[in-house]
């Protein structure tokens, strides 16, 4: 029979949920079932008898016809949805489908019930301590609260007792395997350096030496972890308890609490030198933590997301140090409660002994009491043993001293830290907006690049376009035309007008008449400069019609010397009787003195020179617009000429009142008017009772012995330049921002003396 099982599981698991059983298999599920509810046990469908051994062979198994096997098969669907009802699904599902079953979940591992059976302990104890703590509410006597408080500290020795059983079977496998990395290590090392080995063979110890070295790391990080987990549990028991005595105080006076101050000193010293220790703990895992980031950054490759990744590590490292910066007050505010402790336990005792009340013996007199030997040697050792004391407070206040200076500049370097990662974060946010700012840049500049190849093809098929027409122009009329552009044309027409307006140059004028034609040509061109355009353009336009073009209708491009010379020969004359005549020079002012004959007759040969070479040059000059030579007089030459000397004499004179003495020296030098003779160096002689080593002229005269430097520091010394490589550069600056936050140079920190709690 093959029974059909209800899909009650999803059909995603691996399971099948199918099965070939024979009416035998079919009894023992059965009998199982029974065993599990006896209310199956009438319920199973009677099965046909299966024949066995030499029967079978022979006559083979008995055949049931259809409609028997119908009804069977209904039979044994309602016998299997009523099992399903009775026993539930697992069950069913476990005796119909279940695999092969595990020979090791019958057994249990000998460590995990030996961790149990610890953490069982430590829950007893812990609710024996809570149930303590719950008597306190109802107890009203001060003698039943000393037996309760003696009782707590009963549980509370049991409680630390278990859990220091359960860390240390805990940190056990982590101390082993740290002592075999380290045996294993030190075993690498010897066979590298003694045995001859070949470079695979190094290669593999090499690599193994790293394998075991992170295996001892893992087991030191496990370790302090379970240890920060062990100190959590005591500290926060003896803090709850303290807290409890705490309560417990408001409820009596002075007189009554008198009886438990010494517990609770004592209580106060062990809550503070618990948490002492789980602080440190803790700070000996954010060192680990510290320094594994610290190799992190150091180890980095290049890539496309190293900086940003080096961002992450740093602000990271920023937090650890922060956190570690409050592990270390609270490590300095425990040390700072343990001494106020023994400084309130030690005035207390002080305070005992003052009042301690001592019975004498009646005497006469004082001096016959102190005669007395044992009287004098009491009174001697108080004295002696208040002196102690008072010398203890005052090593106690010495230290908590120590300790608030140690407070200040943790938090000085607490600020220097955060200032740091805000200017950090600062930077990231002013580099992400640069980006976005070079962006939005790079995109406009993208955007006038693409305006400006669309303008560019524009213009280059608007070009196209008419060189196609022209192409079609010629085709369609093949004769000699050549047409000008709008450009030459204007430029022919200013060159006709400002022709036009020039006057004859041939006859001889006068000054005013050259400066009335220079003005007249300026209020023509400024006129012709302040006319529209349009207007300008029609008009020459339609001039160079009229001059260039021929009658024939063909123009033919002439060169523009020639168009100039013509129109200006042909103005000429229009411009020469339009001028009327100026009127008569004055008579030229008189010559002054001149100083000797030499010197003005030279300046009547220059002014000769000058004025030839101006007639010579009349044309050129007459053509620029500038007077002609032959009206300026000789006495305004030599004049002007005077003028100048008498500037370069001031000029040399200022130039004199300048300089230097050392220029005036120079200047002697070089002409030659006194000599420098040479001084003889003075031997002072040396005194008798000075070395030259504490000479300072003999060691200056000796000079300084220049060393000679190996290649192999220079090269040292080249190697410790900044790098180039952004990733590098990026590492060394983080680096130094994190040396500068954290507190550990040596010269900065003030180690403060390690204290031994115990005594």
């Amino acid at each position: 029979a093959e029974p059909a099982a209800p899909d009650a599981e999803p059909a995603g698991e691996e399971c099948s949920w199918a099965g070939l059983f024979s009416f035998q298999d079919l009894r023992a599920v059965h009998q199982q079932l029974c065993s599990v509810n006896s209310e199956l046990e009438p319920y199973l469908p009677a099965f046909p008898e299966e024949p066995s051994g030499m029967w079978t062979v022979l006559f083979g198994a008995p055949e049931l016809s259809e409609q028997e096997m119908d009804a069977l098969c209904c039979r044994l669907q309602g016998y299997l949805v009523h099992s399903l009802d009775t026993c539930g699904w697992k069950i069913l599902s476990q005796i119909l489908f279940a695999e092969t079953d595990d020979p090791e979940e019958y057994y249990e591992s000998l460590s995990e019930l030996r961790q149990k059976g610890y953490e069982e302990v430590l829950q007893r104890a812990r609710r024996r301590i809570q149930e303590l703590l719950e008597k306190h509410k109802n107890t009203e006597s001060m003698v039943e609260l000393l037996e309760l408080y003696q009782m707590e500290d009963e549980a509370y020795s049991s409680l630390a007792e278990a859990t220091t059983e359960l860390y240390q079977y805990l940190l056990q496998p982590f101390r082993d395997m740290r002592e075999l990395a380290m045996l294993r290590r030190q075993q690498i090392k010897i066979s590298i350096e003694n045995d001859y080995l070949g470079p695979r063979r190094i290669e593999s110890l090499q690599k193994e030496d790293a394998d075991w070295q992170r295996k001892a790391h893992m087991a030191v990080l496990s370790i302090q972890d379970l240890t920060v987990k062990y100190f959590e549990i005591t500290a926060k028991t003896q803090k709850a308890v303290y807290d409890r005595m705490r309560a417990d105080q408001k409820k009596f006076g002075k007189a009554a609490w008198a009886a438990a101050v010494e517990r609770m000193e004592k209580l106060q010293y062990a809550v503070s030198k618990e948490t002492l220790q789980l602080m440190r703990a803790k700070e000996i895992c954010l060192e680990q933590k510290k320094h594994a980031l610290k190799e992190e950054m150091q180890s980095l490759k290049g890539g496309t997301e190293a900086i940003a990744h080096l961002d992450q590590l740093e602000a990271a490292y920023y937090d650890l140090q922060l956190q570690l910066y409050e592990v270390q007050f609270e490590i300095l505010k425990c040390e700072e409660l343990l001494l106020t402790a023994q400084l309130e336990s030690i005035r207390r005792l002080m305070s005992e002994k003052r009042d301690e009340v001592v019975y004498y013996d009646t005497y006469e007199s004082m001096e016959a009491m102190l005669e007395k030997d044992d009287m004098a040697t009491s009174t001697h050792l108080q004295k002696e043993e208040l002196q102690k004391l008072q010398q203890k407070i005052r090593q106690l206040e010495a230290r908590r001293g120590r300790i608030s200076a140690k407070k200040a500049y943790l938090r000085n370097k607490k600020e220097i830290c955060i200032a740091k990662h805000n200017e950090k974060i600062q930077q990231r946010h002013q580099s992400v907006e640069e980006c976005k700012m070079h962006h939005a840049v790079q995109l406009k500049r993208d955007q006038l690049q693409d305006e400006e190849e669309r303008k560019s093809s524009w213009v280059s098929q608007e070009r196209q376009k008419t060189l196609d027409r022209l192409r079609t122009f010629k085709q369609r009329y093949p004769g000699q035309v050549i047409l000008k552009s709008t450009r030459l044309r204007l430029a022919h027409a200013r060159r006709k007008c400002a022709a036009s307006s020039v006057s004859c140059v041939d006859q001889p004028q006068s000054l005013p008449a050259t400066v009335q034609i220079q003005e007249k040509n300026e209020e023509i061109e400024m006129e012709n400069a302040v006319q529209p355009l349009q207007v300008q353009e029609s008009t020459c336009l339609e001039q160079l019609q009229d001059i260039s073009l021929p009658p024939n209708g063909v123009t033919s491009e002439l060169p523009h010397v020639s168009t100039s010379a013509l129109t200006s020969n042909e103005l000429l004359p229009e411009t020469v009787t339009v001028v009327p005549h100026p009127p008569p020079l004055p008579p030229p002012p008189p010559p002054p003195p001149l100083p000797s004959k030499e010197d003005a007759t030279k300046p009547l040969e220059k002014s000769d020179s000058i004025v030839k070479r101006q007639s010579e040059e009349k044309g050129v000059q007459h053509s620029s617009g500038f007077p002609p030579a032959h009206l300026f007089d000789s006495s305004q030459l030599v004049s002007a000429k005077k003028k100048l000397k008498k500037t370069s004499d001031l000029q040399s004179l200022q130039r004199r009142r300048v300089s230097s003495p050392m220029d005036e020296v120079l200047a002697s030098l070089k002409r030659g008017s006194f000599h420098l003779r040479k001084v003889e160096q003075r031997s002072l002689p040396p005194f008798p009772d000075e070395d030259d080593s504490n000479n300072i002229l003999a060691q200056i005269r000796k000079g300084v012995k220049l060393k000679k430097v190996q290649k192999d520091v220079l090269k040292e010394s080249f190697t410790v330049l900044p790098d180039t490589d952004p990733l590098t550069r990026s590492i060394h600056e983080a680096l130094r921002r994190i040396k500068e936050a954290s507190p550990e140079s040596e010269d900065e920190e003030e180690s403060l003396p390690c204290t031994d709690w115990e005594n």
